[in-house]
């Protein structure tokens, strides 16, 4: 749902992700739209400032073939925090 959440060009509807994912109903796909439209829209939240800690790991099923960052069918995630 995330995926096609950022990666469609014009957006995504609850309808096409109730149709694409096959969910039990239109309100599952509803609530889980509007969780993340609510996530990214938040206003007041401030840039990430002092003590940042940075990681990156790799997503994906297990492969033959080539390992790590380089690997095929692997989605590249980037994650920081900020520490109090």
């Amino acid at each position: 749902a995330a995926w096609h959440f950022t990666f469609a060009k014009n957006g995504v509807s609850a309808m096409t992700l109730h149709r694409i994912l096959g969910f039990g109903s239109y309100p599952t796909a509803w609530a889980m739209l509007h969780r993340f439209r609510c996530a990214i829209s938040h206003t007041g939240h401030d840039m990430l400032s002092g003590h940042v800690e940075v990681d990156e790991t790799v997503f994906g099923g297990v492969r033959h073939g080539k390992r790590g960052r380089g690997a095929g069918g692997k989605v590249l995630v980037a994650i920081a925090v900020e520490l109090l």
